[in-house]
Protein backbone atom coordinates (compact mmCIF):
# COMPACT_ATOMS: atom_id res chain seq x y z
CA UNK A 1 0.00 0.00 0.00
CA UNK A 2 1.33 3.42 -0.93
CA UNK A 3 1.11 6.14 1.73
CA UNK A 4 0.96 9.87 0.81
CA UNK A 5 1.32 12.33 3.64
CA UNK A 6 -1.13 15.16 4.12
CA UNK A 7 1.79 17.63 3.79
CA UNK A 8 2.59 16.26 0.33
CA UNK A 9 -0.99 16.96 -0.74
CA UNK A 10 -1.35 20.42 0.84
CA UNK A 11 2.06 21.88 -0.11
CA UNK A 12 1.55 21.97 -3.92
CA UNK A 13 -1.87 23.58 -3.45
CA UNK A 14 -0.41 26.27 -1.18
CA UNK A 15 2.46 26.93 -3.57
CA UNK A 16 0.08 27.19 -6.51
CA UNK A 17 -1.70 30.05 -4.72
CA UNK A 18 1.57 31.87 -4.24
CA UNK A 19 2.63 31.41 -7.85
CA UNK A 20 -0.57 32.98 -9.17
CA UNK A 21 -0.49 36.08 -6.96
CA UNK A 22 -0.67 39.27 -9.01
CA UNK A 23 1.75 42.16 -8.40
CA UNK A 24 1.62 45.22 -10.67
CA UNK A 25 5.04 46.52 -9.55
CA UNK A 26 7.41 46.62 -12.50
CA UNK A 27 4.65 46.33 -15.07
CA UNK A 28 4.41 48.77 -17.98
CA UNK A 29 2.63 52.13 -17.73
CA UNK A 30 1.87 54.96 -20.14
CA UNK A 31 2.76 58.40 -18.75
CA UNK A 32 6.30 58.64 -17.31
CA UNK A 33 6.85 60.72 -14.17
CA UNK A 34 3.13 60.92 -13.44
CA UNK A 35 0.79 59.36 -10.89
CA UNK A 36 -2.12 57.23 -12.02
CA UNK A 37 -4.90 55.09 -10.58
CA UNK A 38 -5.10 51.51 -11.74
CA UNK A 39 -6.99 48.29 -11.18
CA UNK A 40 -5.83 44.77 -11.82
CA UNK A 41 -7.84 41.58 -11.45
CA UNK A 42 -6.50 39.60 -8.53
CA UNK A 43 -4.77 42.56 -6.86
CA UNK A 44 -6.14 44.55 -3.89
CA UNK A 45 -9.46 42.68 -4.10
CA UNK A 46 -10.19 44.47 -7.39
CA UNK A 47 -10.09 47.92 -5.76
CA UNK A 48 -7.88 50.59 -7.34
CA UNK A 49 -4.33 51.41 -6.35
CA UNK A 50 -2.32 54.59 -6.72
CA UNK A 51 0.95 54.21 -8.61
CA UNK A 52 3.80 56.29 -9.96
CA UNK A 53 4.93 55.68 -13.52
CA UNK A 54 8.72 55.84 -13.29
CA UNK A 55 10.83 56.44 -16.37
CA UNK A 56 13.16 53.58 -17.23
CA UNK A 57 15.69 53.48 -20.04
CA UNK A 58 13.77 50.69 -21.78
CA UNK A 59 10.16 51.39 -20.79
CA UNK A 60 8.03 53.06 -18.12
CA UNK A 61 7.42 50.97 -15.00
CA UNK A 62 4.68 50.86 -12.32
CA UNK A 63 5.65 51.59 -8.71
CA UNK A 64 2.64 51.04 -6.41
CA UNK A 65 2.34 53.84 -3.86
CA UNK A 66 -0.83 52.87 -2.01
CA UNK A 67 -3.72 50.42 -2.19
CA UNK A 68 -7.10 52.16 -2.01
CA UNK A 69 -10.00 50.83 0.06
CA UNK A 70 -12.99 51.16 -2.29
CA UNK A 71 -13.73 51.20 -6.01
CA UNK A 72 -14.16 55.01 -6.12
CA UNK A 73 -11.41 55.96 -3.64
CA UNK A 74 -8.62 56.86 -6.09
CA UNK A 75 -8.24 60.11 -7.99
CA UNK A 76 -5.42 61.91 -9.76
CA UNK A 77 -5.59 65.48 -11.04
CA UNK A 78 -3.06 66.71 -13.60
CA UNK A 79 -0.85 63.66 -13.15
CA UNK A 80 -0.47 64.49 -9.48
CA UNK A 81 2.41 66.89 -10.16
CA UNK A 82 2.94 70.62 -10.64
CA UNK A 83 0.47 73.46 -10.03
CA UNK A 84 -2.97 72.03 -9.37
CA UNK A 85 -1.69 68.45 -9.33
CA UNK A 86 -3.28 66.29 -6.67
CA UNK A 87 -3.55 62.62 -5.73
CA UNK A 88 -5.96 60.89 -3.37
CA UNK A 89 -6.25 57.24 -2.37
CA UNK A 90 -8.21 56.39 0.76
Amino acid sequence: MKFISLAAIIMPVALAGIATAVDPNGGPCKDANMYECGTLTGYNSGDPFLFYCSADSATNRVEVIKECTCDTCCSVVKGGVGDGGHVSCT
